[in-house]
């Protein structure tokens, strides 16, 4: 089950928070209701950058050697590319979080 909400005071996290995170290299995320910041669970950066990258050139490899449909680099390019969007797509939503460590601390004012 993916990050739907905040465990602090049950905020919804949209989809496209999540996809800008996963878009934007795993950037953390801060709940609109609480402040709280949440970064991207580190086992879940492996196993998600795995659909947006290894996958991909599989794919493309398997397609133009085994079975020789991609004949130019372009072509297998274009489908590293199509399959890569789908990756980051997907990884949005799968992704989890974990409270972060370094939560910003507001000041009191006198």
């Amino acid at each position: 089950m993916s990050f739907q909400q905040c465990p602090n005071c049950k905020e919804k996290v949209t989809y496209k928070t999540r996809l800008k995170s996963v878009f934007f290299g795993y950037r953390p995320i801060k709940c609109e209701g609480c402040g709280t910041i949440y970064e991207v669970d580190e086992k879940f950066r492996f196993i998600l950058s795995l659909y947006t990258v290894l996958i991909p050139i599989l794919i493309a490899y398997m397609l133009s050697a085994m079975m020789g449909i991609l004949h130019t680099r372009w072509s297998q390019v274009l489908i590293v590319l199509v399959f890569g969007s789908a990756g980051v797509f997907y990884a949005a939503t799968k992704v989890r979080y974990k409270k972060s460590k370094q939560q910003h601390v507001a000041e009191k004012k006198k």
